[in-house]
């Protein structure tokens, strides 16, 4: 389905639910912000389809709003953990489709996957890891964990490569991991032949399990 045809409901508007809304509404989504905060609902108001002030923990507020129209609920509430449980819980007894949920921590989360919810995200976590395997390995350019033990990596050429095919690197040589692409300059090409020969500046897009590409890195 694309983007511009989905329905996307929002409830809690921190920093967090906030970016989501903007993010949502320019890629084309019809999103629907609720807090109970008036002051925030009137800030999201200029950038969603519609804004309003409600109290999502209560059975006959998600009837009201027929949140089981939409495609996706994401539960952004902050630190009120139990608004947040009791949000979900409704959401799913309600029928909504998706409900996606902000973990404050890992119990909280571990209570959320209990009670139905779809997907449970830790935003903080989850960059803050990026971030740090980013920061302390310099031959990887982005990284990306796909969920199921799977993860995507931008890995960058050292001057040690140059001129040998991509058959010779060692993120090219794994048994389960796939060459999605190769990035030379603005030019991306998909899945190149293994005997084209790289380029300092080149940088290879690869997938695989994570435990896969971690081995595989030690050997670059």
């Amino acid at each position: 389905m694309a983007a511009e045809s989905k329905q996307v409901a929002v409830i809690g508007l921190g920093r967090f639910g906030m970016a989501l809304c903007y993010e949502l509404n320019q890629q084309g989504a019809e999103v629907l912000a609720i807090d109970i905060n008036e002051d925030l609902v009137r800030k999201a108001a200029d950038h969603v389809t519609q804004a309003i002030v409600a109290d999502c923990s209560i059975e006959d507020t998600v009837s009201e709003l027929k949140l089981d129209d939409y495609d996706i609920a994401m539960v952004a509430i902050g630190d009120n953990v139990n608004a947040s449980i009791l949000t979900t819980l409704i959401l799913k007894e309600s029928g909504v489709k998706q409900v996606w949920v902000k973990a404050k921590d890992r119990y909280h989360a571990k209570i959320l996957h209990k009670i139905g919810a779809d997907r449970v995200v830790m935003p903080e976590t989850e960059m803050g890891q990026r971030i740090a395997r980013i920061m302390l390995d310099t031959r990887i350019f982005h990284y990306l964990e796909l969920g199921s033990g799977l993860a995507i990596a931008e890995v960058v050429v050292l001057t040690t490569m140059m001129g040998h095919p991509l058959s010779s690197h060692p993120c090219c040589q794994g048994q389960h991991t796939q060459l999605l692409a190769l990035k030379r300059g603005p030019e991306l090409r998909p899945q190149p032949a293994k005997d084209t020969r790289m380029e300092i500046g080149d940088i290879l897009i690869i997938a695989g399990p994570e435990s896969e590409l971690s081995e595989l890195f030690k050997r670059i």
